[in-house]
């Protein structure tokens, strides 16, 4: 067997190598003792004999687009499996395995036109590994449910060397622990078995918006958009995502760009779903635009693009700085707003943002009858929020590590819970344990000690030093529509 292509901190390209393991260019400054690139399944097997003959910690860099820093540990073994990225569709079946070094827009590229989609992320450069373990907030989830949903199966390499299957027939509490741990999850997961959905028809409107104020950073503007949006969320189909993205304006307050995306069955159905914005716009409203597109076409469109700061360092372009923190909530766009307007106002880079969509949970019916084994992750609120500070290394370093948490930090008393794929667990460990709902804790403990118990993978911060929360929110809340569009704790259209 070949050794797997591999870098220790004596090597020219060990920084590089190092840096690599963490989607920001701004990093924290764990030295791993050496950095696997793997580049098939031997490799990863391979490189956890390694680990367990050095006594060694692993880390698992899985996709690489978590901003959580979970593969830079000092002294570990850190298991690069980004170079997995192969992409198989089976057209008979309705499902594709997919290598969770895979980025969204590789598998929506691959499924474009084929008539078949799956609920990738948002994002074209978000690595599906990672994606889907931390549970996956994709596209049109009120329909298609949370990406791991969609999950039927996984290759997995165990501590102990061993290539497994996981599924609902093969060990089924891994599989539910498998959909939602993240980085907790005691294995590589080296492949996916997607289950596919009918390709949709996706029709688009953006509406652009500049609430005014003056003296509040916009408060009251922002209430008024949000009011407008709390409407539209009441009304709107599971298959319309509805996403307002703020973003900070020197000066002034922040603009808002407001994205209704129609998954549709046939373009007129996708018009159809649109029709909710037919109504009167805000007063804030300076723009709307139509367009038709795909899935693949979207994750090309993005609103905030991920883009090089033009810098060119020791170890090659400079990549931006990026950290993310996330909040879900039951409250309404009206009152959750106007509470980011004074972080939005103390954003030190404009290229940083808050996200406010209603899009990520399910709101329609579950296809069938229900899972066997239910994942793990499930959404924990009716909103989701998401701070991310995206600038330019050397600039306000830390200032703007920090500024995700105190941007979210008045929605403290209307929080519920949090995404472990967007949780800044380097800065708030204590947050991992709201991730999920009751007796997650513990049922991630568990599994890591049948499956690792030794200990070979090193845990995130956060799971071995807090307990587990003493009341967890109730699973798919709907506080924001109808009670009689609600059974058993689903939406109904």
């Amino acid at each position: 067997m070949t050794a797997p292509p591999t870098v220790v901190p004596s090597d020219a390209g060990y920084e590089a190598a190092r840096r690599g393991l963490a989607v920001s260019g701004v990093a924290p400054a764990d030295r791993p003792a050496l950095v696997v690139r793997a580049r098939g399944v031997d490799d990863v097997v391979a490189a956890l004999g390694r680990a367990r003959a050095r006594g060694t910690g692993v880390t698992v860099r899985s996709g690489g687009h978590g901003t959580a820093f979970t593969a830079l540990r000092d002294g570990a073994l850190a298991l690069d499996v980004s170079r997995l990225d192969g992409v198989v569709l089976d057209a008979a079946s309705g499902t594709a395995d997919v290598g969770p070094g895979a980025t969204s827009l590789a598998l929506a590229d691959a499924l474009d036109g084929t008539g078949f989609a799956f609920p990738v992320g948002h994002k074209a450069g978000v690595g599906l590994g990672g994606f889907l373990l931390a549970g996956g907030n994709g596209w049109n989830q009120g329909e298609w449910g949370s990406a791991c949903e969609s999950v039927v199966g996984a290759q997995v390499v165990l501590a102990d060397g061993r290539v497994v299957e996981v599924d609902a027939q093969h060990d089924p509490e891994a599989f539910a622990v498998l959909r939602g741990a993240g980085p907790a999850f005691p294995g590589v997961v080296t492949c996916f078995r997607l289950r596919l959905w009918p390709e949709p028809v996706v029709r688009r409107r953006t509406v652009h918006l500049r609430p005014r104020g003056a003296g509040d950073h916009g408060r009251a503007g922002l209430t008024d958009v949000g009011a407008w949006a709390d409407a539209l969320a009441r009304v709107v189909a599971p298959q319309v995502e509805l996403t307002l993205v703020l973003v900070p304006v020197a000066g002034g307050t922040p603009a808002v760009v407001a994205n209704l995306t129609a998954f549709g069955r046939d373009a007129a159905h996708a018009d159809t779903l649109l029709a909710p914005l037919d109504g009167p716009l805000p007063a804030a409203a300076t723009a709307v635009v139509r367009s038709a597109t795909s899935i693949a076409g979207l994750l090309r469109a993005d609103t905030v693009p991920e883009r090089p700061v033009g810098q060119v360092g020791p170890v090659g372009p400079v990549r931006p700085g990026c950290v993310a923190q996330q909040a879900w909530t039951t409250a309404g766009y009206a009152e959750v707003l106007p509470r980011l307007a004074t972080g939005l106002g103390q954003a030190l880079s404009g290229t940083s943002s808050v996200l406010v969509s209603s899009a990520s949970y399910r709101r329609s019916a579950l296809p069938g009858p229900p899972a066997p084994s239910p994942p793990l992750h499930r959404p924990l609120g009716t909103l989701t929020v998401a701070a991310y500070a995206v600038w330019e290394p050397g600039v306000d370093d830390e200032a703007n590590l920090a500024w995700p948490s105190r941007a979210l930090a008045p929605l403290a008393d209307l929080t519920t819970g949090h995404y472990v794929g967007e949780t800044d667990l380097r800065r708030t460990p204590e947050r991992l344990a709201r991730c999920w709902t009751d007796g997650g804790v513990q049922r991630v403990r568990a599994l890591r000690g049948r499956l690792d118990p030794h200990g070979l993978f090193v845990p995130p911060p956060g799971l071995d030093a807090v307990a587990e929360p003493s009341t967890a929110p109730a699973p798919y809340p709907v506080d924001l529509f109808p009670a009689d569009h609600v059974q058993d704790g689903v939406l109904h259209p």
